[in-house]
Order: C-alpha cells, then sequence, then structure tokens
C-alpha cells in the first residue's frame, strides 16, 4: 500500500548539505496515500475512480461488496467474515478517497478532529467538521442506509449554504 510504502521509504530532503530522511507525515499526507491505496483497490474490482463526483457511485458499490461480506444471522456460524481490523483499515481506505473527492470539490483539509478524540475529520475553514473514514465504516457496517453519495451531497449542499 502507498502510504505503508511512503512511511518505510521516508521523505528524503537536504538540511545544512546533508541527506535527511524524515519519515514524519501529516494527516493530509497520510489520507491522501490512503485515497490512492483506494484507486489501486477499486483496480481490483474492475472499477477506475478518478476522483469526480460520480466516481462515489462506484466507491458506494464496492462498499456494499464489503457489507454482503459480512456474516449475519445463521451466517455467523459458519462462516468468517472481515474482521473489525480489517473493516477499519478498509474504512481508512476509502474513506481517504471519500474525503479527497470532498476536498477537491468542496475544500477542507485533514486533521485531527476538534471534537472527537483520534477521529480523522475533514475541516472547513467555518471549523465544520466531516469524518468521511467514520462514514464509511458505518456504510460497510449499516449497508445502503449509510449511502455515500448522499453523505456527499448533503455535505456539499450544506456547504454551499453556508459560504
Amino acid at each position: 500500500m502507498k502510504f505503508l510504502n511512503k512511511v518505510l521509504s521516508g521523505v528524503q530532503y537536504k538540511y545544512k548539505g546533508e541527506s535527511i530522511i524524515s519519515t514524519q507525515f501529516t494527516i493530509q499526507d497520510m489520507m491522501i496515500a490512503y485515497s490512492e491505496d483506494a484507486v489501486e483497490l477499486a483496480k481490483q474490482h474492475g472499477i477506475s475512480l478518478d476522483y469526480s463526483e460520480n466516481s462515489l457511485n462506484q466507491v458506494d458499490q464496492i462498499l456494499e461488496k464489503y457489507h454482503q461480506g459480512i456474516p449475519r444471522g445463521l451466517r455467523k456460524l459458519f462462516s468468517k467474515g472481515p474482521s473489525e481490523e480489517q473493516i477499519t483499515q478498509i474504512s481508512k481506505i476509502f474513506g481517504g478517497y471519500v474525503g479527497e473527492v470532498m476536498r477537491k470539490n468542496i475544500g477542507g483539509e485533514w486533521g485531527r478532529s476538534n471534537h472527537f478524540e483520534n477521529a480523522l475529520a475533514l475541516i472547513f475553514s467555518s471549523n465544520t467538521e466531516v469524518y468521511p473514514p467514520a462514514k464509511v465504516n458505518k456504510r460497510i457496517i449499516n449497508g445502503s442506509e449509510d449511502n455515500i453519495v448522499f453523505y456527499y451531497k448533503l455535505s456539499k449542499e450544506n456547504f454551499n449554504s453556508t459560504s
């Protein structure tokens, strides 16, 4: 995955004539890398993501597949679905992508939430926050009632009306 590769290889820069490798990344760097991982993961599903608003329909389809992979009812006894850790990782990856679509089309910057401990948020100039990784997690767990396209449209409508 791109983020892990970036962390392991670091970023090289010169300081007082010496080459230094830094592994210090911002949350924004991390979420951009996660979004790039989403593009690669989508290719495994035969889907091409391009950071357009319309691509969120395809992301929602991918997330539905993950949702369907979670055993429910009697299936829980006989089949093993994705672990909580795997769902969290997929939520960060596709949450990074959803957030990058929002950032490119609506605005905002990635950071730690000012309201919820350890939450990754897209923060807007009005100090309003949205939480794409958390929304993706809910989409995987709850299914289509937490539709990503609706979430995006509602967010865009809210930010356009406050601008």
